[in-house]
């Protein structure tokens, strides 16, 4: 036990909070689709590949990255079950079964041992689907001026932290791919959207869930760089394009949304 849980656990885990926190406040200054995109962001997946690469070599990180995007197939479908039925039943019930649907999708992907080319396929496929189906839920509610606070802040640094934990476990006790699986766990997406329905109410929740579909392809890049890149170029390369990749495609919707016909339908409200 003492290998696992050694002083730099502890400071590891110390830095993910502190990183979350600071997204925190930018993501509170701004609206529903700004808050989105920031949510999108890795912001537990991140820190934990980055544990991942400074404990394992770079055929572990590959092969986490890996199991990651293939998992990574089930978050837009996560998302548009969860925004649907939060709307229609409550943050108990959309969460509930979207988590399900999440959980078994993501053992079956797990089980299959998916090579790169079926795990981005899938992707291709899932991403577009829910991103047109999401579109009715675009507009269901203003969240624009909620205003954040300290249990927000809390509650999201505890799950992301939590994360990065079991993460840095798995890799130590069970190994690559169990650490790519729960490092992908939507618990940021699930911990903002249980405290945002307490401050907002569910059509908040429901439409920012439901723009946080657009920004999760970013992170369908980032997986695909990190599992091809540290082989050749080492895990330090992979990490930077992958979050430049991430953060890239974010800002990059973000710029053309005003020009998006899905996100300026006549009659919708701003986000």
């Amino acid at each position: 036990m003492t290998t696992v849980l050694d002083p730099s656990f502890a400071v590891k885990l110390a830095a993910t909070a502190g990183l979350v926190i600071i997204a925190t406040l930018i993501a509170e200054k701004v609206g529903a689709f700004i808050g989105a995109m920031i949510a999108a962001l890795p912001l537990s997946a991140g820190p934990a590949y980055l544990f991942i690469s400074m404990e394992h070599d770079s055929t572990f990180v590959a092969q986490s990255a890996l199991t990651g995007l293939g998992i990574n197939t089930m978050i837009t479908p996560f998302l548009l079950i969860s925004s649907i039925l939060v709307r229609r039943f409550g943050i108990w019930v959309g969460l509930g079964l979207g988590f399900a649907l999440w959980a078994i999708g993501s053992f079956g992907i797990l089980q299959a041992a998916l090579d790169v080319e079926a795990a981005i396929a899938l992707n291709l496929i899932a991403f577009p689907i829910c991103l047109y189906f999401s579109r009715p839920y675009l507009d269901c509610g203003t969240a624009s001026n909620i205003k954040g606070g300290l249990m927000d802040i809390v509650l999201r640094a505890l799950a992301v932290v939590s994360v990065a934990a079991a993460v840095i476990i798995a890799g130590r006790l069970i190994g690559p791919d169990m650490a790519g699986f729960v490092a992908v766990i939507p618990i940021v997406w699930m911990s903002m959207a249980v405290v945002l329905y307490a401050r907002a109410g569910r059509d908040a929740t429901s439409a920012v869930m439901a723009n946080g579909i657009g920004g999760m392809f970013g992170f369908c890049l980032a997986l695909s760089a990190l599992h091809l890149m540290p082989v050749e170029y080492g895990s330090t390369a992979a990490l930077c394009t992958a979050l430049a990749l991430c953060v890239s495609w974010n800002l990059g919707l973000t710029a053309a949304r005003p020009f998006i016909p899905m996100y300026n339908r006549a009659g919708q409200r701003p986000l």
